[in-house]
């Protein structure tokens, strides 16, 4: 090999760690491409469930969780399902004090460090809490939706859709 080759390949593999990082995918982000979206949907509802859950059922008329959801892109070859489930309150109900009880209690539905919560104004100044995963991408946002309602906003972990898989329309 000349040392122009080895020189360009020194160069090729100093590019590549710095591109991929040394240790290469997080175990998450290597599960996420096995995921499918049926799975993701299917796992992202259900923590939407328990995350209306943490609502106290004295202050809850109904949980309604949207049936289907919609796909955007985590990168050029994975997307992500997104979804939305609404609790309405009873009259009466401050949902900003039940925002802020909720995101007390929402490290109870996750393991320990594998999720980060923050907080903040909307821009209808509604206190909103976030949920996310700074491995999987994973999160939840919640808080005040219409007067009354505390809504809960979804996005699961990335995922590869199967070959010839149209990701328009509904999930």
């Amino acid at each position: 090999m000349t040392a122009r080759a080895r020189a360009a390949l020194f160069v090729f593999g100093i590019l590549t760690l710095a591109l991929t990082g040394c240790t290469g995918p997080a175990p998450a982000e290597e599960a996420a491409s096995t995921l499918t979206w049926e799975e993701a949907k299917a796992d992202t509802q259900a923590m939407e469930r328990q995350i209306a859950a943490l609502v106290p059922t004295e202050a809850v008329i109904s949980v309604d969780q949207n049936e289907k959801g919609g796909l955007f892109r985590c990168d050029e070859v994975q997307h992500r399902w997104k979804g939305i489930t609404t609790v309405t309150l009873v009259p009466g109900a401050d949902p900003e004090s039940i925002t802020k009880d909720m995101e007390q209690k929402i490290d109870t539905l996750f393991p320990a460090g594998e999720f980060e919560v923050t907080n903040r104004r909307g821009i209808t100044d509604d206190y909103v809490a976030t949920v996310e995963s700074p491995t999987t991408g994973e999160g939840y946002l919640f808080g005040q939706g219409r007067p009354g309602t505390i809504v809960i906003d979804s996005y699961s972990v990335c995922f590869t859709l199967p070959e010839g898989t149209y990701p328009g329309g509904d999930f």
